[in-house]
């Protein structure tokens, strides 16, 4: 009988837990990272920083609010995370460890400091390296991988800026017009559509239609499925980490359809997509089963 896999959806064998330990590896160098990214994030806060480099505020005195909330936000949704988890595995442990890990107290943008200028959320990501490898043998590990991975993200956007906007596919706005009016024959926009990740829509460059952007991914998904593409390339189109996509190869579930000139395997991105979306279902069965094995007993 074959081992039980990294409950993180990685494939990787687990015999003595649930998470492999290559993917607690992983969740401490994000835990160090966040602690370090935290005292940026909090100068991007309260906007002593300009994301990107630059010379500082610009405008009238008193035109913009003295706090960014957007990345106060992420702040607050990061130590509430963190501090969650703090309060839980303490608990279950029955230790005391010198860190407030309960909710929030205030903005995280703003405040989030212990007493003698401790950072509350930095001392919490710290704490919780030292935490993983008795987390890699909790049911709930791949929440607990999850979250952390999250929360580096938030940490990375706040300190590097919003992301790029993503190309959603040409218009073609005069053209369903003309369909919908019985004229065939009129020119259709050529121009291109992109929208920010996280909007509903997306907005054509050229004449500023609007496409709601689930649409958009969905076709572009349906016309792009059957091209083959790195694992980096997807990687950066597609929430599926290039690591996993190269563990799916190594471990003969996805085969290469080619090679590019520098010799990186390509892939068919229908073939990972599928990979990705039965991993999503599985791990989504364990959380359900967790969840009834926890209301049963």
């Amino acid at each position: 009988m074959s081992a039980p896999t990294c409950a993180c959806g990685c494939d990787r064998p687990v015999p003595d837990g649930y998470a492999a330990p290559e993917c607690m590896d992983r969740a401490r160098r994000q835990l160090a990272e966040i602690a370090d990214l935290v005292p940026a994030a909090r100068d991007v806060a309260h906007r002593q920083a300009r994301r990107g480099g630059g010379g500082g505020a610009s405008g009238k005195p008193g035109s913009s609010l003295p706090i960014d909330l957007g990345a106060t936000a992420r702040l607050d949704a990061v130590q509430n995370a963190l501090s969650g988890w703090v309060r839980v595995i303490a608990e279950e442990r029955g230790i005391c460890p010198e860190i407030h890990g309960g909710g929030r107290t205030g903005s995280a943008g703003m405040e989030g400091m212990g007493s003698g200028g401790r950072d509350d959320l930095r001392a919490s990501a710290r704490w919780l390296v030292g935490m993983c490898e008795w987390m890699r043998h909790r049911a709930e590990v791949d929440t607990f991988l999850t979250d952390v991975d999250a929360s580096a993200r938030a940490l990375r956007g706040v300190v590097n800026g919003p992301r790029e906007r993503k190309y959603l596919g040409p218009c073609g706005a005069d053209q369903v017009a003309a369909f919908a009016e019985g004229l065939a024959d009129t020119e259709r926009c050529e121009g291109d559509v992109y929208g920010w990740p996280g909007a509903e829509k997306g907005t054509c460059r050229t004449c500023g239609a609007n496409v709601l952007q689930a649409e958009r991914r969905a076709w572009l998904d349906d016309e792009v499925r059957q091209y083959a593409y790195t694992a980096s390339e997807i990687a950066a189109a597609y929430p599926i980490r290039r690591n996993t996509i190269n563990q799916w190869a190594s471990r003969g579930r996805l085969a290469a359809h080619d090679h590019n000139e520098q010799g990186r395997a390509r892939y068919n991105l229908g073939d990972v997509l599928e990979l990705a979306a039965g991993e999503a279902a599985r791990r989504e069965e364990r959380r359900a089963a967790r969840e009834r094995a926890e209301m049963g007993a």
